[in-house]
């Protein structure tokens, strides 16, 4: 730059070739620089201080605890009524419905309204329990290991479990003689109230009909 200004001169001595404006904008530069390496330097000091991401939560979102919520085992004791009795219950959230097992089932009328009458019976009864409820729908069920729809009845009936939840559920009949748990509890049943520990049986223990629970009203 030196060089050229120096020929410049020589053969144009009437041309000023200084630039006064640049000097400040170099400057700034300069400034700029040094102030970028300084935030540099202390975003090192604070990644090394802190190794670890700090998630921060977004802003407005709702938070939802589960605390309220009562925890159960994979599987559980429960109190049907009717027929009021015991029965050891398989807890699927897999599964839309509830399901009970039935023999004999029988449609009929009562009062102008559709009911079904059946035989709940498992390995440790000696005796079947004849229950009759009132129909509360129908439903269609694709079985995996079968291509035809089966149509089922659902009822109405009340469930406890332990002496924490008292709750009416529904549920679909159909044999289950050859399963391990004559009932099933469904999403329809466990959903809003109820956690699974997937790892756990039986936390709850079994429901004393001469105590008093709460009872989860259906609007909840």
């Amino acid at each position: 730059m030196a060089a050229i200004e120096e020929v410049v001169a020589r053969h144009n001595p009437d041309i000023d070739l200084s630039c006064p404006e640049l000097d400040p904008v170099l400057a700034g530069q300069q400034e700029q620089q040094a102030q970028l390496k300084a935030l540099q330097r202390q975003v090192r000091r604070l990644t090394a201080a802190n190794p670890a991401p700090v998630s921060c939560p977004t802003t407005g979102a709702e938070t939802t605890t589960d605390t309220d919520k009562l925890v159960v085992g994979a599987t559980e004791w429960i109190y049907l009524t009717p027929p009021g009795h015991h029965y050891r219950a398989r807890v699927d959230s897999g599964a839309a419905t509830s399901s009970l097992s039935a023999r004999n089932i029988t449609r009929f009328e009562r009062n102008g309204q559709p009911w079904v009458r059946f035989l709940l019976q498992h390995d440790d009864e000696s005796e079947p329990r004849k229950i009759e409820a009132k129909l509360v729908r129908n439903v269609l069920i694709r079985q995996a290991s079968n291509a035809d729809l089966d149509r089922r009845p659902v009822v109405e009936l009340t469930v406890h479990l332990g002496q924490q939840l008292q709750q009416k559920a529904e549920f679909s009949l159909a044999d289950r003689s050859q399963m391990t748990y004559p009932i099933l509890l469904g999403r329809s049943f466990l959903q809003d109230v109820t956690l699974i520990d997937v790892g756990k049986k039986f936390l709850l223990g079994k429901y004393q009909p001469d105590l008093q629970i709460p009872v989860v009203s259906e609007e909840q």
